[in-house]
């Protein structure tokens, strides 16, 4: 269940690191305003598809995620406890 959670949770900070960059966009209709994909399915796409990103792509998914972990006081909490 740990694992679980874990793993729902990183892929929700990589849906809200996309979701910074704008790259929500290429996953909704444009005559939307609003949000249509939840961070977690945003997340599962930027994963899955990481590797089809040219690799700027990659490069700024990759630093908005480490800066959006940082932003999150629970992943520091949780790295400084398994040290």
């Amino acid at each position: 269940m740990l694992i679980l959670a874990l793993s729902y949770t990183l892929l929700s900070v990589l849906g809200e690191a996309g979701e910074k960059l704008g790259f929500d966009k290429k996953l909704k209709v444009n005559t939307v305003k609003t949000r249509t994909h939840s961070l977690f399915r945003q997340g599962q796409f930027y994963y899955k598809f990481f590797f089809h990103f040219t690799q700027e792509e990659q490069d700024l998914l990759m630093n908005s995620f480490q800066e959006t972990l940082i932003q999150h006081d629970f992943w520091e909490t949780l790295l400084d406890s398994i040290k």
